[in-house]
């Protein structure tokens, strides 16, 4: 989209969508979201692998044959 045809856009997203909204965000604003999605990534990828990590744990764990049972 550029300036040229910003009013034909306008119409046919109006047309599609019904409601029109903007959002403005500078470009320090988008480097703050940008490093907060990518830490946000990070984190979950984290727990994932810590899951993983407990699932594998908990499937090869030995059998408790043999223990005393109290």
């Amino acid at each position: 989209m550029s300036e040229a045809n910003l009013d034909e856009f306008l119409e046919k997203f109006k047309e599609e969508e019904g409601l029109l909204a903007f959002m403005a965000i500078s470009a320090q604003g988008y480097e703050n979201l940008a490093l907060d999605i990518a830490d946000m990534r990070r984190y979950i990828l984290q727990q994932k692998d810590i899951i993983l990590y407990y699932e594998e744990s908990l499937t090869n764990a030995p059998d408790d044959v043999g223990l005393p049972t109290e």
